[in-house]
């Protein structure tokens, strides 16, 4: 298992140059963060981008605003970031803090040495696949704007055994079918092919709400790495309030399309995430 002064030592070589976008990107990635993103000595540079790039960000989503805008533009994650030399992005971050660069580069520090905390804690590595198989991602999206609502799920799962079929909890008294990725029948969805160990599988469920909710929630019953929430909300019956679960005293603001998104990483099994409005 990596330690946390070598992610810290991997973290800060990627952030040079280009950052992520090196084109030596394969000769950047040390072993410790090949390891905590799932990067193979096959992987070709597009993945390697792809797996980083994601498994940071999953992270960075439990920074504090200032340290997650500071090491996603470190290693040139931000669009409006993405300058070929590292100092520059330093003199970016600064006139976004309106600090000095010195400043900034203490800020991307103190981001590396957090992301390389959270890496490490005990149930983000070393936590057992339960029945086989974990979720790498899900991602919700609640359709209230429609005459019947709706919720899709989308979820990415990787097998730790081989698989035929997957046990999903599904909600009672709901209307549940699979948009892709399988046969669903009494809450086993039976897979088109067999997964080997390290195969991973996509599928999405629909789900028709009989009422309008004041709320979505997620309650992870594994092992999940990734969670997308999104509501979209009838413009013309706007909610006074959605706040985050777990709670958290800040509102979440509402775009102009109607829409909230909100992301959790490496899930706590039980615990309860999501949104609730009124």
């Amino acid at each position: 298992m990596a330690t946390h002064a070598e992610l810290v030592g991997d973290l800060k070589t990627l952030r040079k140059g280009r950052g992520l976008f090196a084109g030596n990107v394969a000769d950047r990635v040390g072993q410790a963060l090949r390891e905590l993103c799932g990067v193979t000595d096959q992987a070709s540079p597009g993945e390697i981008r792809y797996r980083v790039g994601r498994r940071v960000a999953c992270l960075a989503t439990e920074l504090p605003d200032d340290l997650r805008m500071a090491v996603l533009a470190a290693f040139g994650m931000l669009p409006s970031a993405r300058h070929p030399l590292y100092q520059d992005r330093v003199a970016w971050i600064a006139a976004r803090i309106e600090r000095e660069p010195r400043t900034a580069r203490r800020r991307i520090d103190e981001g590396i040495h957090q992301l390389a905390q959270l890496a490490c804690t005990p149930l983000r590595v070393g936590t057992p696949t339960e029945n086989g198989w974990h979720t790498t991602e899900t991602r919700v999206i609640a359709m209230l704007d429609r005459m019947v609502p709706e919720v899709l799920e989308h979820h990415r799962v990787v097998a730790a055994q081989e698989l035929c079929e997957l046990h999903l909890p599904l909600p009672a008294g709901r209307e549940v079918a699979v948009a892709y990725g399988g046969t669903l029948r009494s809450g086993v969805l039976t897979l088109p092919a067999p997964l080997q160990p390290g195969e991973a599988h996509e599928f999405a469920l629909r789900t028709r709400l009989p009422v309008l909710p004041r709320q979505l929630v997620h309650v992870p019953g594994r092992r999940c790495d990734y969670l997308e929430l999104r509501v979209r909300f009838d413009r013309t019956r706007l909610p006074r309030r959605v706040s985050r679960l777990p709670g958290d005293a800040a509102s979440v603001p509402v775009d102009g399309a109607g829409e909230i998104r909100l992301t959790f990483a490496d899930l706590t099994r039980g615990f309860t995430y999501g949104a609730r409005w009124d």
